[in-house]
């Protein structure tokens, strides 16, 4: 059983991301830069919300790696624009 963290992750991922995200989603990759055990990814997702209108927000990700396997993940995003995006206002 995975720990209640990762439980939310999960679900969110299987079961919300579809429903908030319905088509189009689309990653753009601006950079993948690499040191050690750590890599970091810029990118812009689109998508359409399931209201029908555009989702266009930029991303950046941090993955700490251990042997070679991912270890965590950080993500970084314009949250104020997201939630602009998705609950108006």
């Amino acid at each position: 059983m995975w720990p209640p963290d990762e439980q939310m992750i999960a679900s969110f991922i299987a079961t919300d991301f579809p429903r908030l995200f319905v088509r189009d989603v689309v990653v753009t990759f601006h950079g993948v830069y690499a040191a050690g055990e750590r890599v970091i990814v810029e990118e812009t997702m689109t998508a359409t919300l399931a209201n029908g209108d555009p989702y266009v927000n930029d991303y950046c990700f941090v993955f700490e790696l251990r042997e070679g396997l991912i270890h965590r993940v950080r993500e970084y995003m314009d949250t104020a624009r997201g939630h602009r995006l998705v609950f108006g206002g």
